[in-house]
């Protein structure tokens, strides 16, 4: 990812269709991250106006915080049907062992902890 000194406010994700709307119908403040299934979907975007990037992390069993990222999609690229089709292979485990895999130690909040920054404001 490309802000490690971001904090993200993570919310859970109902349904991969659900993911797949607000990744690629809505644009998102910087500080927006989706979980679903074990993975984490960060918006690692540069600025509210730029195309929506999102860093995939998964959490480790081990570890129980995300602690890998796995992937780097840009959502706003894409649209509903070939999102979803992303989200399904990350839920599926297809992009666990790429060669994009890294340690990482994302900076996370629940909406209640987060309340507004300078991104969402």
């Amino acid at each position: 990812m490309l802000h490690d000194q971001r904090i993200w406010c993570v919310q859970q994700a109902q349904s991969p269709e659900e993911l797949a709307k607000w990744l690629t119908e809505h644009t998102m403040c910087c500080c927006c991250g989706f979980e679903l299934g074990g993975y984490l979907f960060l918006n690692d975007s540069t600025s509210a106006d730029g195309a929506q990037e999102y860093g995939v992390c998964r959490k480790t069993a081990s570890a129980g915080v995300p602690d890998v990222q796995i992937e780097s999609i840009t959502f706003g690229w894409c649209g509903y049907e070939q999102g979803l089709r992303y989200i399904r292979e990350i839920l599926a485990g297809r992009y666990d062992s790429s060669d994009f895999t890294r340690p990482v130690r994302p900076r996370l909040q629940s909406p209640t902890q987060h309340g507004r920054c300078h991104f969402c404001a």
